[in-house]
């Protein structure tokens, strides 16, 4: 049997409403690769040739290829649905604000910390930063509900 992808190697948290607390904090590491930015140019149909030719991106301020934001922003996704809160987790909105390129190769490592929580609706804010060694490239907030089993 193959492998399973990287991604599935994830243990997927479950936390209730209840388990959530203001300041809480999760976090993981992703080395961003060309076959990432390759699935996502086949996912989304994004096939700008800033982030796909290497040609094209040497005349731009950023001399090689970056990596989609969306892609970014996926890593939010993988943030809340799988270790903050986890598998309860109905994502609701996101707020997205990037700050340094980024590009294949680069490590990122993507942190979540609870920054409100609301016991009338159950929803969380995460405020949610991805940093390349100690450079931020990428802050943004999730706004979170969570749900019942």
């Amino acid at each position: 049997m193959p492998d399973k992808p990287r991604h599935y190697a994830m243990t997927l948290r479950d936390f209730s409403f209840d388990d959530i607390t203001v300041g809480q904090t999760a976090s993981f590491s992703r080395t961003i690769t060309e076959a990432d930015v390759a699935s996502f140019v086949a996912l989304s149909g994004d096939k700008n040739p800033l982030h796909t030719d290497p040609v094209y991106a040497a005349r731009t301020e950023f001399e090689r290829p970056v990596v989609h934001g969306m892609l970014l922003g996926a890593l939010c996704s993988a943030l809340v649905g799988v270790h903050l809160p986890g598998k309860r987790a109905l994502y609701l909105g996101q707020t997205l604000n990037f700050k340094k390129p980024v590009y294949p190769g680069d490590t990122l490592m993507v942190e979540g910390t609870v920054t409100q929580k609301s016991t009338a609706t159950h929803l969380v804010h995460i405020a949610i930063e991805m940093h390349r060694g100690s450079e931020k490239v990428f802050d943004g907030v999730a706004s979170v509900q969570i749900r019942p089993l």
